[in-house]
């Protein structure tokens, strides 16, 4: 476990900020084409790791992390509120590429002066869903964004792998395979696979008094 000199030697008075770094893929096919916004609690500019985290005090809120030894699914929310219609429409504009976003957030403590010290990691997730409110005041729209995140092992054990059995899936890599399309036809149809057939022809048995046509001696008997 990291010991933080922050809270370490009996420390009484803890001054700490939330850090929050969303990188957003523009184009799912270029890793590289990415688009980054940071943001924090804190109340000036805090640059870590030669990243620039802009200030937003108490206008941002951040929901609180499964801390364990071991790597645990969990998630967490994070709030924005008071932001105008201009600064939203990162959100709006992004056509669904926010789900999906790589979102990371830190826990940066600052000395007894108010010099920021150091940070360490808390969550590291990716965005699952987000929703936005709208809260007007006479001529003044405010707009609350609040984005859902998940884990790397959430994400993982909900993760679909592989191709469904239907004629549209197979036929995503290899538009000729045509190894799936007869699946509509036959969908809803019952077999009685390990079964013996419902609708069977039942041969009279050699008692009873019924003839038996596997007998030798059995003669068929004409009408």
């Amino acid at each position: 476990m990291e010991n933080i000199p922050a809270v370490a030697n009996g420390a009484t008075q803890i001054n700490s900020a939330e850090f929050v770094k969303l990188t957003m893929y523009n184009d799912y096919s270029n890793v590289a084409n990415t688009s980054t916004y940071t943001f924090s609690s804190a109340y000036s500019n805090v640059t870590i790791s030669g990243t620039v985290y802009l200030p937003l005090g108490g206008l941002l809120s951040v929901g609180p992390q499964t801390r364990n030894l071991r790597v645990t699914e969990g998630d967490t929310t994070i709030a924005l509120s008071g932001i105008s219609g201009n600064n939203i429409q990162f959100v709006l504009a992004s056509e669904g590429k926010i789900r999906g976003s790589l979102v990371e957030v830190k826990r940066g403590f600052f000395d007894t002066n108010g010099v920021y010290a150091n940070s360490y990691t808390r969550f590291t997730g990716i965005i699952t869903n987000y929703s936005i409110s709208e809260d007007r005041e006479g001529k003044e729209d405010n707009f609350t964004v609040v984005v859902g995140a998940s884990s790397y092992k959430t994400v993982l054990q909900n993760r679909i792998a592989g191709r469904k059995t239907n004629k549209e899936s197979w036929r995503y890599f290899n538009s000729t395979d045509s190894s799936m399309d007869n699946v509509y036809a036959i969908s809803g149809v019952q077999f009685d696979f390990g079964q013996d057939p419902k609708n069977k022809v039942t041969v009279p048995g050699g008692g009873g008094g019924y003839p038996n046509p596997f007998n030798p001696g059995y003669r068929q008997q004409e009408d």
